[in-house]
């Protein structure tokens, strides 16, 4: 091995974190389809209020839901091939995550309704793509990313 190489080659801990996030956006996705392909049906079997949220979810709502999560599980991808496209497509995804938390903050009572979780699960999704965009900088930054 020569030292250019040693210098470029992630160590493990760079495939840990891009195996984890990859993880947390293929969990994110299942929920994106569990929403989106949700039947009447079962929307039925929730209480009220979780049945009239579900409803009236404006479309641009899960448009920006899909670009959070494909943008990231893309991402992830981009990472363990060490590609830099990866941070275009995270920035795509912390702009969803950033969309959905403020529809839900702002314009819905979803914090009223469903409490502490409507506001700990979006911090911690923001908290956790910010920690993947300085990690993926980082990469490309010492060269681990072509």
């Amino acid at each position: 091995m020569n030292v250019d190489s040693a210098k470029t080659s992630p160590p493990v801990w760079f495939w840990v974190i891009s195996v984890l996030a990859l993880l947390w956006y293929l969990v994110d996705m299942s929920a994106f389809f569990l929403r989106v392909l949700m039947t009447d049906d079962v929307i039925k079997t929730m209480p009220e209020q979780q049945q009239q949220f579900l409803q009236n979810i404006p479309l641009w709502v899960n448009i920006v839901f899909a670009g959070e999560v494909f943008g990231g599980t893309l991402g992830s991808i981009a990472l363990l091939l060490r590609k830099k496209w990866a941070l275009p497509l995270f920035v795509v995804s912390i702009l969803g995550v950033l969309s959905q938390t403020l529809y839900l903050w702002f314009l819905t009572d979803h914090v009223s309704a469903q409490g502490t979780s409507a506001v700990v699960m979006p911090l911690m999704a923001l908290l956790i793509v910010a920690g993947i965009i300085v990690f993926t900088k980082s990469a490309i930054s010492k060269g681990w990313l072509r």
